[in-house]
């Protein structure tokens, strides 16, 4: 993507550059330009390792049982949505769906519903319609102490998540901003993961990695942000956007530039054989993110499709405070009219799990 599509913006972190998910005090959603020098091929051979390696390699499709579906859950789901409830409208859905937050709910060109469904009835649906600005949107799971809702005072954390979703491309999809995510923040103050982007993460705010893919090929890739991850230097990073505004502004949320001006993008992880999502057809993709021990380098990420192992990273460090935690995920299909070059890059989704244990895809 361009990076000049959020300059400015993008360095003030407001909501010119993305959507603000029920902002408190100007907060915005963690986004970057997706494209720096720091995002180039961050994968690390000694880490990064293919099936069979390790445990976060088990078949994750050989250890769901097709007995649990969300009327019957298995005891170690935390969320779970088959979209039935879409046939009483999207509101009376969303309003019972345990979902905290739903980016572009009101506008039926980027979040409505859809009888396409990979099980069942119905399916949420992401048309990014010229209608809406080819915008896409975002579905966002708090795991909040109580009820589930934007700006829940406490929530719950958990040392590993697994993320597991059907998606649907459509046959001319092309391509995507962000796609879907893991990750978390402190279990006392709901906001902190948002509106980070550009800074250097400091192990205390925020935590997260997404699965991505590129424009084109649809071949996938981590996009991660972890305190001792690759940034642009403010040399670079002075001709897309202004670091000095940047830093000053992580600055003022504990995230000062320590190196010298500098901007943070996520960085990337790729299957050292590339794997690509298929087009026009349902497929099966799992994660699963697992925090580091406080001072250790024993963090792991993974994802799966259609049940095998594409990629796992392990040996990362997170987080150095245990009040960082996992309860967070992002069934989104980010795009800004800017990065969809009028183009309707349309998506759909069904029966999502949220889960301490694999889930597969049974």
């Amino acid at each position: 993507m361009n990076r000049t599509l959020c300059v400015g913006l993008l360095a003030l972190m407001v909501s010119g550059c993305e959507e603000t998910p029920a902002a408190r005090d100007g907060a915005s959603a963690d986004r970057g330009p997706g494209d720096s020098a720091a995002t180039t091929d961050r994968r690390l051979a000694a880490d990064a390792e293919g099936p069979g390696d390790g445990p976060a390699a088990e078949a994750a499709a050989d250890t769901a049982s097709a007995a649990h579906d969300c009327q019957n859950p298995d005891p170690a789901w935390l969320h779970c949505d088959d979209f039935e409830g879409l046939a009483g409208g999207i509101d009376a859905w969303f309003a019972a769906s345990g979902w905290t937050e739903a980016l572009g709910k009101g506008d039926p060109g980027r979040l409505t519903s859809s009888t396409d469904a990979h099980r069942g009835s119905y399916a949420v649906y992401m048309p990014a319609a010229a209608s809406a600005g080819y915008q896409g949107a975002d579905l966002i799971w708090r795991a909040c102490d109580g009820t589930n809702k934007a700006g829940c005072p406490s929530l719950k954390g958990y040392s590993t998540l697994y993320f597991r979703a059907f998606v649907k491309l459509a046959s001319d999809h092309q391509k995507v901003h962000h796609f879907l995510a893991v990750g978390g923040g402190p279990i006392d103050d709901y906001w902190a993961p948002y509106g980070n982007a550009g800074c250097r993460p400091n192990g205390k705010r925020a935590m997260g990695t997404t699965v991505d893919f590129k424009a084109g090929s649809h071949e996938t890739f981590f996009y991660t942000y972890y305190p001792t991850m690759s940034c642009d230097s403010g040399t670079t990073c002075a001709s897309y956007a202004d670091p000095q505004q940047i830093c000053d502004d992580c600055a003022k949320k504990d995230m000062p530039c320590l190196n010298g001006l500098e901007c943070c993008w996520g960085n990337t992880f790729k299957p050292a054989t590339p794997v690509a999502l298929p087009l026009g057809k349902w497929l099966c993709l799992e994660m699963m993110m697992k925090a580091n021990d406080i001072g250790q380098k024993n963090g792991e990420m993974a994802y799966w499709i259609g049940g095998q192992l594409a990629l796992q990273v392990k040996n990362m460090e997170f987080r150095s405070d245990s009040k960082l935690q996992l309860n967070m995920v992002r069934l989104q299909h980010y795009l800004t009219t800017s990065d969809a070059a009028g183009h309707s890059n349309r998506a759909w989704f069904d029966d999502v799990v949220v889960s301490t244990q694999p889930i597969g895809c049974n």
